[in-house]
């Protein structure tokens, strides 16, 4: 069993990786050169923000650091860590820690025999997790200064959900019903 959600998992993770990576890769190298994103800047400021949003009710991930205790030493590892981010930044190279996970599969629906019925989730270090999350923030601030978003793109934006996706296509099915009278 577990082979078949290593198998099943491992091919749906590289679809959807492939599909995002190029789509980002459209977005980030669109336009001149005045919009292209140079730098991403990580100071401990930063780090120490990311550190006090933490949930320390999480599970740890693969490399057993529970968030509490991030939250709580946060003072004390907050150079440190933000040493190794911009370290890694710099060189291109992430720590080998922070490629592993544990990966549990959880049951959506449907028959229990089926690897398709369960979604994987991902347990993975939490410091890799703030590192992710001040390229995601540095990265979206930069194709939203620069245009280089589509207004009808909502996943993964701020004050965006399924709902105001749901209400705009309404809008926009509606006054083409319109036009056609």
């Amino acid at each position: 069993m577990a082979e078949k959600f290593n198998h099943y998992f491992t091919l749906l993770l590289y679809l959807q990786s492939r599909t995002l990576l190029l789509t980002a890769a459209e977005s980030l190298f669109q336009g001149g050169e005045s919009n292209k994103l140079l730098d991403i800047y990580i100071d401990e400021s930063l780090v120490m923000k990311k550190l006090d949003c933490l949930r320390i009710d999480e599970s740890p991930g693969a490399d057993n650091m529970s968030p509490r205790v991030l939250v709580e030493l946060k003072d004390v590892i907050v150079f440190p860590v933000t040493l190794i981010m911009k370290c890694s930044l710099a060189s291109g190279i992430v720590p080998e820690d922070w490629k592993t996970a544990n990966v549990s599969p959880i049951h959506k629906s449907g028959a229990k025999s089926h690897a398709s019925n369960y979604r994987p989730i991902s347990l993975t270090s939490h410091i890799c997790k703030l590192f992710e999350s001040i390229i995601r923030d540095a990265v979206i601030k930069h194709l939203e200064i620069n245009g280089l978003v589509n207004g009808s793109q909502y996943g993964f934006r701020k004050s965006g959900s399924c709902l105001s996706n749901l209400l705009q296509f309404l809008d926009q099915v509606n006054i083409k019903k319109h036009r056609r009278r």
